[in-house]
């Protein structure tokens, strides 16, 4: 008969050899298939969901206690999450900053509901307390302490609003510390979703446009016909992010030190990035991702 020591080693040992090989068999999910050329961390945390609210209608925010202290990201990085129970692997990007993890130990997602089993289980299982493990990846991010002086134009369509706001949440973060670590460049955002109650994190966003004279927001919705007004103190048009939106952004940003982060609809991107192209905007200045 097993001591209650050896018990319990054992036991130990065969949880984590369980747990490896359940992560192994999730590595085969179609998000892993998509980003198999994508960077990862080596290391994956346990993590637990320690908050959970409605963002819009069909957006909910998730927040998640990273255990494993060593794990960290760049604005604009995913994870790859495999939750108990569920064999497809998630894959979210954080929409806070790298700045909250390293003082909080703590992440935020923004999650759409789906079908797809990880969202899945997000919106209709998912509360306070319960465990996941997480993986940071991703090759689409900004480090603001590389490229302090450079211009950014950020476009987003619907859901890709995340990635952006980890970055603008970054800059702003920047922005309320020493003089010697802040960003000197100039910000646009362009947000396009397809009615208001659909812009997730507007009254952030406004906060952050009020509060830092670098950082610049407007919205844009596709389904509530030919409007123009504000939401604080940020321009709502009622159209999309067309060629007249993108051109007078160059009126403040510098084409010379501008770099462009676009993260939405495949068919959004393609659009966007043609029109930049046709505005002398060096294809090299221009990254996106849609691999979801």
């Amino acid at each position: 008969m097993l001591s209650t020591k050896k018990f319990f080693s054992s036991l130990k040992i065969n949880t984590l050899v369980s747990r490896y090989f359940r992560i192994r068999r999730m590595m085969k999910s179609e998000h892993i298939s998509k980003t198999a050329d994508s960077s990862r961390n080596e290391i994956v945390s346990l993590a637990t969901v320690v908050g959970l609210r409605d963002e819009t209608k069909t957006v909910k925010s998730v927040t998640l206690k990273v255990e494993d202290r060593r794990l960290n990201f760049k604005a604009g990085q995913w994870i790859d999450m495999f939750i108990p129970g569920v064999e497809t692997v998630g894959g979210f990007s954080m929409c806070s900053s790298p700045s909250k993890l390293l003082k909080e130990q703590s992440m935020d997602l923004a999650v759409k509901y789906s079908k797809h089993p990880p969202a899945h289980w997000i919106h209709t299982q998912c509360k306070e307390g319960d465990q996941v493990n997480i993986r940071v990846g991703g090759d689409f991010s900004f480090d603001a302490a590389v490229h302090k002086d450079v211009d950014l134009l950020l476009v987003a369509g619907g859901v890709g609003i995340n990635p952006l706001y980890s970055i603008i949440n970054e800059l702003a973060d920047l922005n309320q510390g020493d003089s010697a670590n802040k960003f000197t460049g100039r910000v646009i955002l362009l947000y396009s979703a397809r009615t208001v109650d659909e812009l997730a994190f507007k009254e952030q966003l406004n906060e952050i446009h009020s509060n830092n004279e670098n950082i610049m927001c407007q919205f844009h919705v596709t389904r509530e016909g030919d409007i123009y007004t504000r939401i604080g103190n940020v321009f709502l048009l009622g159209q999309r992010v067309e060629k007249g939106a993108l051109s007078t952004c160059f009126d403040w940003l510098r084409k010379e030190k501008i770099q462009v982060y676009i993260c939405g609809p495949s068919h959004m991107i393609e659009d966007v990035e043609n029109t930049l192209l046709g505005l002398n905007v060096d294809k090299s200045c221009i990254r996106y991702e849609k691999w979801w």
